[in-house]
Formats: C-alpha cells, sequence, structure tokens
C-alpha cells in the first residue's frame, strides 16, 4: 500500500491511502483539523459520503457552535495522542497551536508515516518526527511576508492601544473565531480587567476555548447594542468590521497582514494589529528543520508564495519539496 500525502485541487489533503483533511474527496475517513472555514469545506458532503468525521472534542464542540452538524453516529472525536486503527492504517491527532482544539494530523501506512500540520504556529507546534511525506502549512510563505516581531509585541501594543483609548468609550476588537478567543484569554492574562461584550456565538466559543486554556474568563456579556456608551471591549468577527466602524470608539483590526508594524493607525480612530495564528516564514523553516521529513508538500491551496517555500526547503535545508497543487486557492489571517 502506498504511503504518500498530497493536496488536491479543492484543498483537500489525501493522506495514506484512506484519509483525506480539510476538504471533501471521496474518502472513508474525514479529518476536521480546526473550526475555520477553509478547513471545513465539503463537510456536508463529507457527512454523507465518508463513513466517519475525526476530530478533536474541542473542534467539534466549535463545529456545533457554528451550525456545523455531524450526526452522532459519524462523529470520531479523538483527543491528542491518541492512536486509532482505521482498516490497514493508524491516525493520530497531535496538537497544533492556532486556535482551540486546532490538531496536526500523523497516518502511519504499511509503506511509510506521513503527516499534515494544519494552520500552525511556534512555539507551541511540536514537530512530527519520522515522516515520510510532510504537508504543511505556508500562509507566510516568504520572507517578504515575515513580521519583524513576536507575538508578545503585538499584545502589548493591543493592551496599550485598549488602555489609552477606552476612556473615551468603548473599544471594538475585530478578528476570526478562534483567534478572537484566543486574545480574550492573553487580554486577562494581562491584566485587562474590563467587560468584555461579545455576541452570543463568539460568548459561546470563548467559554469553550476558555476550558480548553484552562483559564476562566470572567464578565463576558452578550451584546445588546446599548453598550456604545460604556467603557468595554467588544470583540466582533471580522466581517462585521466595515459596518460597525462608523460607530462610537476605537476600532482595532487583528490582522498577520499588517507588515509594518504591530500596532499601525490606518484612519481616525482605526488600527491594525498584527496579531496572527499562523506560522512566520521563519517559524515554517525552523519546523521543518526539526521534524527532518523525506518530503515535503507545502499548500499552496491556502498559503501564499508556496513555491517559494518549496525552493527554498530544497535548497537550504535539502528536502525535496513541492507545492500543491499547481494553483493556489486563497489565505486566512
Amino acid at each position: 500500500m502506498a504511503c504518500t500525502a498530497d493536496v488536491a485541487g479543492r484543498g483537500a489533503v489525501l493522506l495514506g491511502e484512506g484519509v483525506v483533511a480539510d476538504s471533501f474527496w471521496p474518502r472513508p475517513y474525514r479529518v476536521v483539523t480546526h473550526a475555520h472555514s477553509d478547513h471545513t469545506m465539503g463537510l456536508s458532503r463529507s457527512v454523507r459520503e465518508s463513513l466517519f468525521i475525526i476530530a478533536t472534542p474541542t473542534t467539534f464542540r466549535f463545529l456545533e457552535i457554528l451550525g456545523q452538524k455531524v450526526p452522532e453516529a459519524k462523529r470520531l472525536e479523538l483527543p491528542y495522542d491518541r492512536r486509532i486503527a482505521l482498516e490497514d492504517e493508524v491516525l493520530e491527532l497531535k496538537i497544533a497551536r492556532h486556535i482551540a482544539g486546532s490538531s496536526q494530523v500523523l497516518v502511519e501506512c504499511r509503506g511509510g508515516v506521513v503527516g499534515y500540520t494544519g494552520d500552525f504556529k511556534m512555539p507551541g507546534t511540536p514537530p512530527m518526527q519520522g515522516l515520510d511525506v510532510l504537508v504543511i502549512d505556508a500562509t507566510y510563505g516568504s520572507p517578504r511576508l515575515q513580521r519583524r516581531w513576536g507575538e508578545w509585541d503585538a499584545l502589548a501594543a493591543l493592551v496599550s492601544l485598549i488602555e489609552d483609548n477606552i476612556s473615551r468609550g468603548p473599544v471594538w476588537v475585530y478578528g476570526y473565531n478562534g483567534k478572537l478567543q484566543e486574545v480574550m484569554v492573553e487580554l486577562r492574562r494581562r491584566g485587562v480587567t474590563y467587560p468584555f461584550i461579545a455576541d452570543e456565538k463568539t460568548v459561546k466559543l470563548a467559554r469553550v476555548a476558555a476550558e480548553f486554556y484552562g483559564y476562566q474568563l470572567d464578565d463576558v456579556r452578550v451584546y445588546t447594542g446599548r453598550e456604545h456608551g460604556e467603557s468595554v471591549v467588544l470583540f466582533m468577527h471580522a466581517s462585521r468590521s466595515r459596518g460597525k466602524r462608523r460607530l462610537p470608539g476605537t476600532h482595532i483590526v487583528l490582522t498577520g497582514w499588517e507588515l509594518r508594524a504591530p500596532a499601525a493607525r490606518v484612519a481616525d480612530n482605526v488600527y491594525n494589529v498584527s496579531f496572527s495564528d499562523h506560522a512566520t516564514f521563519r517559524e515554517i523553516v525552523e519546523y521543518v528543520r526539526e521534524a527532518s521529513p523525506r518530503m515535503v508538500v507545502v499548500d499552496a491551496y491556502r498559503g501564499k508564495d508556496a513555491w517559494f517555500t518549496a525552493r527554498y526547503l530544497e535548497r537550504v535545508l535539502g528536502i525535496r519539496s513541492f507545492a500543491r497543487p499547481v494553483v493556489g486557492g486563497g489565505a486566512g489571517g
């Protein structure tokens, strides 16, 4: 039996003979590495046609809150580091630092071992070892996309923006599901005690994420629309940032695509904070160096400059590398 790995045209990550991750493909076992929409593509079809949908318990809780229905009969909740036999292959989910519940995927076949990082950042994502083929996320796949500061600098800038502006009204923070909840926890850890307000779905996700991170989030309330004159921090999905910016207060967008500084003013009372849940280019290279697989497949469907990543890994680390599929599809934040 072949033990190969590839990324198909719709972003489906093919692992061994029977496993597919993060998009639909006609295989019996579908893994969802985390609950972001570019990794849950075709899930309803997978529910109809696959034998099982596999994810961590936290990811299944996120999916349920976000309206992605997986029937109990099809659901296979797999905690980290627990091996499960799937016919002639063995699958294991390893922790990935991205959003609560994110996982890497390890598949052992008769002919070898393959793995897929899913979305990740470092530190906090232990590189998988002994792989014949590694499929790796490369959202920021070249030095031109490299942030010149650390995550902690971005968090410090966010805290400063909140402290400097909250006396003038609410501070609005926009980001993607998972990132918002992580930032809520990190702000509380850094002593930000102002009330947190969010829509009902974001609050539910925050409670699940707080349990995952082992931290109690106090005073998180559901948004009513009457908080516009209060000293509160309001958390909203990134898709709502444009419509809300006309409202009173200071508006902050969390985005890894801000490459000028940890925080940058982009308009009156509007700032970007350079916080991302994806590995920087240096972290991608560091992961591959530590993992030392025999071959690398760079996910070009979700990443930027994946062709450059593959060429760099091959020339600098001496590891045979390819960007797949040939035409990319997009990237997250």
